[in-house]
C-alpha cells in the first residue's frame, strides 16, 4: 500500500478545479493506497469528506504564496509532508509554489505558455505580453526545478511542454482528461432556467470569464441575431459572475441567460436543457467541456485550432473565432440542419466512448505515481 499526497493546494479556479474534483472522486475506486489530500479553499466545498473511506485524510490548506520563500502556507505543507512521509506527491497542476522533498509528479495545463504561435498571444498589447512573458519565465523555472516527472493531457501538449521546460519527453506522460462521474447519474432538475419554447435553440458555455475564452464574441452574435430573422430564436446560457456579466454583456438582452457560477453537480442540468455547446476559446490545453458535451449528446461548436481537434477529431463543428461570418455560418448550420445535428451527436458519442473514462484517467495517474 502506497502513501500518496494529492496536492491541490495551489488551485484557485477554472477548469483545474473540475479536473481535481473528478480525479479525487475517482480515487474512491482504488482502495489499495492511503490518500492524503491537500484541499485549497476553492475546492473544499466540492469535496464531501463523509463520502470517502478511512484511507482518505483531508487537510484544508491555504494557497501557497507565488513567492515560495518564507510563506506560511508552504511551510505548513512541508510540515505535513514530513509527518505523512509519502511515497509520492502528486500535484494536479503546476507550478505549485512549493517543493516537496519526496518524489514529485506534477501535472501541467496552461495553454497560454505552450501555444505562443496562436493569434491571441501574438496580438496581445505590449504590456500584457510583457507581463505574460515575465510570468512564463518565472513559472518555467519553477516547473523545471520543482518536479521529478510530469503529466499533460494531450500528445500535442507533451511535445510543446518538453520544449518549453527543456526536458526529455520520456519524463512527461500523457493522460487524457474525462468527464466527472456526476454526468453518469440521473439529472437533478434544479429549475434554474426558464421554460424553453419549441422554436428556441439554446447554446451553453460553461466557463469562467477570461479574455482568452473569447466570450465577448457572443455580444456580436446577439447583435446580428437581433436584426436577422432566422426563424429560430437562438439563445446563449452563460455561467459567469453576475458583476462581470453586467460589465461585459447586455444584461437586458433576451438572447443571453446568465445563471452565474454553478456547482459541478449541476452542470448536467444545464447541458440537458441546452441544444449544443458553444466554445469560442482562443487558447486551451484541454477542457472537460468537450467530453461532457459528447456524453450528454450535444453537438460541439468550437474554435478551429489544434488543441480542439486533438480532443474532438471529427465530432465538432469548427469555426474561425476571429471571423464572425464563419461563426454565424456554423451557428445557422447546426440550428437549421437536423441531419447535421444528428451526425455531430452520433460522432460525439462514438468519440467519447473511445476516450478514457474518469476511472481510466485516475488509474493512469496512480500508475505514474506508483511507477
Amino acid at each position: 500500500m502506497s502513501r500518496l499526497i494529492i496536492n491541490a493546494s495551489n488551485l484557485k479556479g477554472g477548469g483545474a478545479l473540475q479536473v481535481a474534483a473528478t480525479f479525487i472522486a475517482g480515487l474512491k475506486s482504488f482502495d489499495q493506497n492511503d490518500y492524503f489530500v491537500f484541499l485549497p479553499p476553492a475546492l473544499s466545498e466540492s469535496i464531501k469528506e463523509k463520502e470517502f473511506a478511512k484511507n482518505f485524510v483531508f487537510y484544508r490548506v491555504d494557497n501557497p504564496s507565488i513567492v515560495p520563500f518564507f510563506n506560511k502556507a508552504s511551510i505548513r505543507l512541508s510540515l505535513l509532508e514530513s509527518q505523512i512521509k509519502p511515497d509520492c506527491v502528486f500535484s494536479l497542476f503546476g507550478p505549485t509554489y512549493w517543493m516537496p522533498k519526496s518524489r514529485h509528479v506534477m501535472g501541467f495545463a496552461n495553454g497560454l505558455y505552450l501555444y505562443g504561435d496562436l493569434p491571441y498571444i501574438k496580438e496581445l498589447p505590449f504590456f500584457e505580453r510583457l507581463l505574460l512573458n515575465f510570468k512564463k519565465n518565472y513559472h518555467r523555472m519553477l516547473l523545471k526545478n520543482n518536479a521529478d516527472s510530469y503529466v499533460v493531457q494531450t500528445d500535442d501538449m507533451k511535445a510543446r511542454f518538453s520544449e518549453f521546460i527543456d526536458t526529455p519527453q520520456d519524463k512527461i506522460s500523457v493522460v487524457y482528461g474525462s468527464y466527472h462521474p456526476v454526468f453518469s447519474n440521473s439529472i437533478n432538475n434544479i429549475n434554474l432556467l426558464p421554460f424553453k419554447e419549441s422554436n428556441e435553440f439554446w447554446f451553453v458555455t460553461i466557463s469562467s470569464y477570461y479574455p482568452h475564452k473569447n466570450l465577448d464574441i457572443i455580444n456580436e452574435i446577439v447583435d446580428i441575431l437581433s436584426v436577422n430573422n432566422t426563424g429560430i430564436r437562438i439563445k446563449f446560457i452563460l455561467t459567469i459572475p453576475h458583476d462581470i456579466f453586467i460589465k461585459r454583456f447586455d444584461c437586458n438582452s433576451p438572447l443571453i441567460l446568465n445563471v452565474g457560477p454553478i456547482d459541478l453537480k449541476d452542470c448536467p442540468y444545464l447541458y440537458s436543457k441546452s441544444d449544443a455547446l458553444f466554445l469560442p476559446t482562443l487558447v486551451e490545453s484541454f477542457t472537460a467541456s468537450y467530453p461532457e458535451a459528447m456524453i450528454m449528446k450535444k453537438p460541439i461548436l468550437t474554435s478551429d485550432y489544434q488543441f480542439a481537434k486533438t480532443v474532438c477529431l471529427d465530432s465538432a463543428l469548427y469555426f474561425d473565432p476571429y471571423d464572425i461570418n464563419d461563426v454565424m455560418h456554423k451557428i445557422i448550420q447546426i440550428t437549421t440542419d437536423k441531419d447535421l445535428y444528428k451526425e455531430m451527436v452520433n460522432k460525439g458519442v462514438i468519440r467519447v466512448r473511445n476516450m478514457p473514462t474518469f476511472l481510466d484517467m485516475t488509474k493512469k495517474y496512480l500508475d505514474i505515481c506508483n511507477s
